[in-house]
C-alpha cells in the first residue's frame, strides 16, 4: 500500500482514538470479495484487511461510539478530517446499508500522489454502541476496475 494511503488508513483510525477506546475483537463480520484475500494472519482480532494482488486494499476497524454520536455526526467528524488534516478532496457522497439493514454512508475522497490520482472510500456506519469504519482505497483505476467488489463487501458487512 502507498504512503498516502496508509495515512489515510491512519489517519481515519486515530480521527476517534481520543475520545475512544477500541472494542476487543471483531463486533463485525467481514466479507471478503471474491479476487481478494484475507489477510487475516497480519492483523489483530480488533482489524480486518484485505487485499488483491495488484494492491486494492479493504480494511474495516470498529470503535466504541463514545462520545455518543449518530451517522450524520461521525460522517461529518470523519469527513471534515480528512478534508482539512488530510488534503483529501470529497468528490461525492452515497448512502449505502450493511447487510442487517444499518445505514450507513460512503465518503468518496480524491488524493493525487504526484502525477498519478488515488481514491479513497470510507464507509461509516453507527450504532448505539459502536462507529465502523470500512475502508477502500488505491490508484484510481485499481478502485475503479473493482468497484463491484467493493461495493459488494458493503452490502455483505455485517456489524454486531
Amino acid at each position: 500500500m502507498n504512503h498516502s494511503l496508509r495515512h489515510a488508513f491512519a489517519l481515519a483510525a486515530t480521527l476517534i482514538g481520543a475520545a475512544a477506546l477500541l472494542a476487543c475483537g471483531r463486533p463485525f463480520t467481514p466479507a471478503t470479495p471474491p479476487g481478494f484475500v484475507d489477510l487475516e494472519d497480519r492483523y489483530g482480532d480488533d482489524e480486518y484487511r484485505a487485499t488483491t494482488a495488484e494492491g486494492l486494499v479493504i480494511g474495516i476497524r470498529a470503535f466504541d461510539n463514545d462520545p455518543k454520536g449518530d451517522l450524520a455526526f461521525w460522517s461529518r467528524v470523519i469527513e471534515k478530517r480528512l478534508r482539512e488534516g488530510g488534503g483529501y478532496a470529497l468528490l461525492g457522497k452515497t448512502d449505502v446499508k450493511a447487510r442487517n439493514g444499518l445505514p450507513g454512508v460512503q465518503l468518496r475522497f480524491g488524493h493525487d500522489e504526484g502525477k498519478e490520482a488515488h481514491l479513497y472510500y470510507l464507509t461509516v456506519f453507527v450504532n448505539d454502541d459502536r462507529v465502523f469504519l470500512h475502508e477502500a482505497g488505491g490508484a484510481k483505476a485499481l478502485v475503479e476496475r473493482h468497484q463491484q467488489q467493493i461495493d459488494w463487501a458493503i452490502r455483505n458487512f455485517l456489524p454486531e
